[in-house]
C-alpha cells in the first residue's frame, strides 16, 4: 500500500523570468514545463519538451534550468513530495516507511497525459488556499491521484475516458450494432436518459456529437471493408448501417476527405505514419515514416530497425505530420478519445483505426497485412516466427525441470504487480510461443477468464512460478534485483519455493505486436539459458 506526501509546489520560472533557475528544495521533485526547457547540471544535460515532464529523486551539484529557445521561459511548475510504503500493520497503528522503488528512474523524461491537466490546475489552486500542508488532507489526496495519473501507463482499451456508466455503455453497444439502425431517441431510451439530456451528455464525456460518433464508427468499419474485401460499395453500405451506397459514397468523402474508389488505391501504401504498431508494420517489411517519441521511447528493441522514422513529440503535431505527406495513419481505435486530433489528422491522409490489444498477436499482423496488401509477407513473417519458436523451445528444454511453470509479473506505479493476459506484456511470446505452462492460480485467474490480474507483492507467492519473468521500469535490472532481494518475500520466493527470477525492462517490453515478439523471444531465450 502507497501513499504520498505533499512537501512543496513551485512556480519555478515564468514570462518573467530573464535568468537561469538553480533547482533547489526538497526530493523527489517533479519538473513541469509548459514550453521546452533544458536542465543543466555538472555531469549532464538534459531536455524536456512541450507535452513532457521529469522526475528527480536527488539533488545533482549544479543542476538548473534554462530555456531551450531564445524565446525565454514560459510557466515551469515544480511539486516536491514524499512516498511512503505500508511496511507493517499493528493492532492500533499503521507504520510506513519512505520508499522510492516503485518510482520511475532519476532523471526519466514522460509523457504529461493530457487528462492530468486539469488535475495540476487543481492542485495549484487547492495548494494556494492552504496555510498549513499537514492540515489539509484534500491537497493530499489531489496529488496522490494526480501522480497516479501521470506515472500510471494506461492500460489501452476502446473505452473513453468517461466516468458515465450509461455513455459508456451507449458507445459498447455503438460499436457492437454499427450495422443495425441507431438513433438518438433509441439509445436515449436505453439509457434512461431524455433525448435532449443525451446528446449533451454523450458530447460532455466523449467529445464527439451524437451523429458524429455514430458516423465516425460505421465509416471506419468501411474502411476496413474496402481495403480487406472485393465487396461493392452497395454491399459495404448494408453491412456499415447505411441506407445505399450512394450515401455512404457521399458521407465517406466528407468524413475522410477522399472518395471510397480513391481511398481503395491506397491499400498498398508505404508512407505511413504509426501512432502504433510498429512491430506489425516492420513485419510486413514497412518501414513507417513517423511516430511519437513516447512510442519510441517504449520500444527500445526496435530502435536498430527504425534508422530513418522521424519521432514527433506527440500525435497533436499535425504540421509536423502534414509536412511529410503521408498516405496513410495508423492508429488504435482509443484514438477516439482525441475527436479534434483525429479530425485535423484526417485532413492530412485517411486515419486506419486497428483495435489494440485486443487480437490474437499473429492475427493483428494478418489483418494489417490484409489491409496493407501485404498478405504474403503476413504469412512468411508469421511462419518465420512459428520456425523460431520451434527452434526456442528445443533450446531452453534442457534448462527446464519436469513439470515447470513460468509467469510473467509488471510492476506498477502503485507497487502492485500486474498479472497480464495474451494480449498485452509478452505473455503471448511466454505461454504461445515457448508453450511454458502457467501456475495453477495464474491459469485459473488469468488465463481462462482472460483478463489482467494486479496482485499484492506479499500476495506473490501464491502465483509463484519456478520462472518468474519480471518486467521493471528501469534499464538497470540487476540493482533493482538487489534492491528486491532485500524484502522478505522475495527471498522466500528464491530461497525457499526455488523461483528464478528474470528481469525485462518496461521499456522493450511494453509493446509486444509484431516484430517485438520475435526480438523479445530471443531476450527470453537468453535470459533462460544464461541465468538457470
Amino acid at each position: 500500500m502507497l501513499t504520498y506526501e505533499l512537501l512543496d509546489l513551485r512556480l519555478l520560472a515564468d514570462e518573467g523570468t530573464l535568468s537561469s533557475v538553480t533547482l533547489t528544495g526538497l526530493f523527489p521533485m517533479i519538473i513541469i514545463p509548459t514550453q521546452p526547457i533544458v536542465i543543466r547540471a555538472e555531469q549532464r544535460t538534459c531536455r524536456i519538451g512541450k507535452g513532457q515532464f521529469v522526475l528527480l529523486l536527488y539533488p545533482e551539484k549544479d543542476s538548473h534550468i534554462v530555456p531551450s529557445t531564445s524565446e525565454g521561459f514560459a510557466p515551469v511548475y515544480s511539486i516536491s513530495f514524499n512516498s511512503y510504503r505500508l511496511a507493517k500493520r499493528e493492532k492500533e497503528a499503521l507504520l510506513y516507511v519512505i520508499d522510492t522503488a516503485h518510482l520511475p528512474a532519476h532523471g526519466q523524461v514522460m509523457e504529461f497525459p493530457r487528462y492530468a491537466e486539469g488535475l495540476l490546475k487543481n492542485l495549484i489552486g487547492q495548494f494556494s488556499q492552504t496555510q498549513k500542508l499537514n492540515a489539509a488532507p484534500k491537497l493530499h489526496l489531489l496529488l496522490h491521484e494526480f501522480l497516479d495519473t501521470i506515472f500510471e501507463r494506461k492500460s489501452i482499451d476502446n473505452s473513453f475516458v468517461t466516468n458515465d456508466q450509461a455513455i459508456q455503455q451507449a458507445v459498447t453497444y455503438i460499436k457492437q450494432h454499427f450495422e443495425a439502425p441507431l438513433t438518438r431517441s433509441f439509445m436515449a431510451n436505453m439509457t434512461g436518459f431524455n433525448e435532449s439530456y443525451f446528446s449533451s451528455l454523450f458530447k460532455k464525456e466523449t467529445g464527439w456529437s451524437f451523429a458524429e460518433y455514430v458516423n465516425q464508427i460505421r465509416i471506419d468499419q468501411a474502411k476496413l471493408m474496402l481495403l480487406g474485401t472485393n465487396d461493392k460499395l452497395q454491399d459495404i453500405a448494408l453491412k456499415t448501417g447505411f441506407a445505399d451506397g450512394s450515401y455512404l459514397g457521399k458521407t465517406f468523402t466528407k468524413y475522410v476527405h477522399l472518395s471510397p474508389s480513391s481511398f481503395r488505391k491506397r491499400k498498398q501504401s508505404n508512407r505511413i505514419v504509426s501512432i502504433q504498431f510498429l512491430g506489425a508494420l516492420l513485419a510486413l517489411g514497412i518501414q513507417p515514416l513517423a511516430t511519437t517519441r513516447e512510442l519510441l521511447q517504449s520500444s527500445q528493441l526496435l530502435h536498430r530497425r527504425l534508422p530513418n522514422i522521424v519521432e514527433i513529440e506527440s500525435f497533436d503535431q499535425i504540421e509536423v505530420i502534414h509536412q511529410l505527406a503521408p498516405e496513410l495513419i495508423v492508429a488504435p481505435t482509443y484514438f477516439y478519445n482525441y475527436p479534434e486530433v483525429m479530425k485535423a489528422l484526417e485532413q492530412i491522409a485517411p486515419v486506419l483505426t486497428i483495435p489494440w490489444g485486443q487480437l490474437d498477436k499473429l492475427e493483428e499482423v494478418r489483418l494489417l497485412g490484409t489491409l496493407l496488401g501485404r498478405t504474403q509477407e503476413a504469412e512468411d513473417w508469421i511462419a518465420q516466427l512459428q520456425q523460431s519458436a520451434i527452434e526456442a523451445r528445443k533450446v531452453i528444454t534442457p534448462f527446464l525441470q519436469s513439470g515447470s511453470t513460468a509467469g510473467i509479473f509488471e510492476l506498477s506505479h502503485d507497487n502492485l504487480w500486474l498479472i497480464p493476459y495474451l494480449s498485452v506484456r509478452s505473455a503471448y511470446t511466454l505461454y504461445q510461443l515457448l508453450g511454458l505452462r502457467a501456475p495453477q492460480a495464474i491459469q485459473q485467474e488469468v488465463l481462462q477468464p482472460g483478463k489482467h490480474l494486479k496482485v499484492k507483492e506479499q500476495d506473490l507467492p501464491l502465483y509463484a512460478a519456478n520462472h518468474m519473468f519480471l518486467i521493471v521500469p528501469t534499464d538497470d535490472t540487476e540493482s533493482f534485483r538487489t534492491k528486491l532481494m532485500q524484502r522478505s518475500v522475495w527471498q522466500q520466493l528464491v530461497y525457499e519455493q526455488g523461483c528464478q527470477l528474470h528481469l525485462l525492462k518496461l521499456n522493450e517490453f511494453w509493446f509486444d505486436d509484431g516484430l517485438s515478439l520475435e526480438i523479445q523471444l530471443d531476450v527470453m531465450v537468453k535470459l533462460f539459458t544464461n541465468q538457470s
